[in-house]
């Protein structure tokens, strides 16, 4: 199928923690080029490795990550294999690409 679209119902919500969450909308299942979904996070602070380039394209509130303020409106790049700690409190359209994986994840709960 070349055209999907996916709606509301569609969505598939991932508690991560108490302070974050994540709704997929375009998973590995769907594209092995990129993964797409919504964060969103509550007092929120996280270590993470991933072997995905990453996007956060920040809609409300404001991240920060190594120290650095991104807010709404902002892009954060990631490059694959970086170390990078984020927190905050945010809501952000994040892609993957590869597709985001748990098993290609590496995270330290600060």
């Amino acid at each position: 199928m070349s055209i999907k679209i996916i709606t509301q119902k569609d969505w598939i919500e991932r508690k991560i923690s108490d302070t974050y969450t994540v709704m997929n909308f375009i998973t590995a299942a769907d594209s092995d080029k990129f993964s797409l979904a919504m964060s969103t996070a509550n007092q929120h602070n996280k270590t993470t490795l991933s072997t995905s380039e990453r996007a956060y394209y920040i809609l409300e509130w404001e991240l920060i990550i190594d120290g650095q303020r991104a807010k709404e409106g902002d892009v954060v790049f990631i490059s694959a294999n970086t170390k990078y700690n984020f927190k905050g409190n945010f809501k952000a359209i994040l892609i993957n690409s590869p597709p985001f994986k748990i098993e290609n994840e590496t995270t330290i709960q600060i």
